[in-house]
Formats: C-alpha cells, structure tokens, sequence
C-alpha cells in the first residue's frame, strides 16, 4: 500500500464515493469527471497498490477486504487534508484556531446554544464548528477524531474517553389539550403506558431510555409514530397521534405555540445529566481547552 502515498486527492475522493454508491458513474457525476477518466484513475489506483480494490459484480461495485484498507486509509488522508485546508482559511482570516463540536439536540436546547453563543463573544479568533448529532453517534464521531469535544447525555462509563459534568435537563410530557391528563400538572411514565407515543428515532438516548423504563416496569412502549425532530414530535402530538417525551427546555416554547398541555414528569430518572466529553487518546489542543474551561466556569 506505500504507492498510495503518492496518489493525489482527487483520486482518493473518488474512491471514496466509488466506495460509498458501488456505482462508478455515479461518483464520477460527483466530481465532474468523465467516465473514462474515472475509470483510469481507479485503475491507476489498483495498479500502484499492487492488488485489486474494486470487486466488479453484476449490479454494482464493492471493494475487496484490501480496497476497505485503502477506504479507511483515503478517509484518514481526507480528514487530515480538509483539517489543513480550513485550518489554513482561518489563518488567512485571522482566525487563531478551531474546535469541532457534536452534540446532543437535548444539550443544544438546554444549555450548549446559549454557551457557544457567548464563547463565540468572548474569543471571536476561535472557530467553532457545530454538529448535532445523538449521543452514541457523538462517541463515534470522537473515537473517529471527527470531533474534538462531544456533549452527550450520560450513560454507561467509557475508558476510552475522558468526561466532566456540565449541565442536568429533566424530561417532560406534552399531551393536547384535551388528553385524559391535561387537567394534571405532574405524572409518573407507568401513568402514561396505556398510550401511544410519538417517540424520537430508534438510537436516540431518550428512546433508549423510555423504551427501558417501560420494560423495567413489565409493559410495552407504544411507539405509534416515530420522527427525527423535537419539533415534529410536539407537532404530531397536537394533531393527536400520540403522547410525546421530550426535555421540558424544548417543549415549553413549542407547547405555547401549538397549544399543548406540559406535565411534569415525576420518575427520578427524569433528570437526566450532560457531560461534556473527548477521547482520551487525544489531548485537547489550546482552542478546545479553553472551550472546555469556559463551558465549566457557565
């Protein structure tokens, strides 16, 4: 694999995409580049690596055990290239470093929008780079070195990351108003079992979460609609397809503007803790410790 070194970056990208749509016109419709010219690069590849990458099959394209080699190698070639690139843009702007957060919807709304908001105030020669992502998916992206500081809802310990706490959010329930409920203002989870519930997407930590407090206690989650958003969930909720969980800090402006009912959800487990987190292989460079430092001290 050494004559992968010498490969430019535009034949990395391209195996790339040839990697992810097991299509070669179709990642070569990605670049702009002819079909003819995408194929000899793709030979070209082969060549110098010494063996075959691509397994040719009747409908499509896959690569061969050493082509997802070079994949991981490509991805790691890339990731550092556009590391270089926009860390060369900010210098050229000014800009005296970089931190690549991802972050949980429930930390953005809580706290964390508000926190960077006002870090960004604070040190305007620091770039943040923003992406909400669940927490599991957090973790990956961090063991992956595609973020550099993670905010997620705490779970079981991790050694290969360090964390510290940062903020709690508690849980909430959103019922239309003319729910058998709506009259209350608190409730218990096993109250609401008998109902349907318009829950997040499977791999969410508050669906993980609900999904197991409603096994703890013997009964079924009636998942009737499940969405990717807070917003769709209080949505589908006030057009009467379900009951909705969500942190009360998402529900509260969404159920005044839709007319919802917002109980206090009483179970302990309700209050759910954020830690911030980074992969304990990687010390955090200046830019993400002094980020560190200031969510701390809020």
């Amino acid at each position: 694999m050494a004559a992968m070194l010498h490969h430019d970056l535009q034949t990395l990208r391209l195996f790339v995409a040839l990697c992810e749509t097991r299509n070669l016109s179709r990642a070569a419709a990605r670049f702009n580049l002819a079909l003819s010219a995408a194929s000899r690069r793709i030979k070209i590849f082969e060549a110098e690596a010494g063996t075959p990458l691509i397994k040719r099959l009747p409908h499509g394209l896959e690569p061969t055990p050493a082509g997802i080699t070079a994949l991981r190698y490509a991805e790691q070639v890339l990731r550092l290239a556009d590391q270089f690139e926009a860390a060369s843009r900010d210098h050229r702007l000014g800009v005296r470093g970089r931190v690549r957060v991802s972050a949980s919807s429930s930390a953005l709304v809580h706290r964390l929008a508000a926190d960077l908001a006002a870090f960004a105030r604070q040190a305007p020669d620091i770039s943040i780079e923003l992406e909400e992502r669940p927490s599991q998916e957090t973790l990956e992206a961090l063991s992956k070195n595609m973020a550099d500081l993670g905010v997620v809802v705490r779970g079981t310990p991790q050694a290969q990351f360090v964390t510290l706490p940062y903020a709690e959010d508690r849980l909430g329930v959103a019922v239309p108003k003319g729910h058998w409920l709506a009259h209350a203002d608190r409730v218990f989870f096993r109250d609401l079992l008998d109902d349907d519930f318009v829950a997040l997407e499977g791999g969410t930590a508050i669906d993980r979460l609900l999904a197991e407090q409603a096994r703890l206690l013997g009964r079924p989650f009636r998942r009737k609609v499940q969405v990717r958003t807070f917003e769709t969930v209080c949505q589908m909720v006030a057009q009467g397809l379900g009951t909705g969980i969500l942190p009360e800090a998402a529900l509260r402006p969404f159920a005044e503007a839709l007319g919802l009912k917002l109980l206090h959800l009483e179970d302990p487990w309700a209050i759910r803790h954020l830690d911030l987190c980074w992969h304990a292989g990687h010390a955090p460079e200046a830019p993400t410790q002094k980020l560190i430092e200031a969510l701390i001290r809020e």
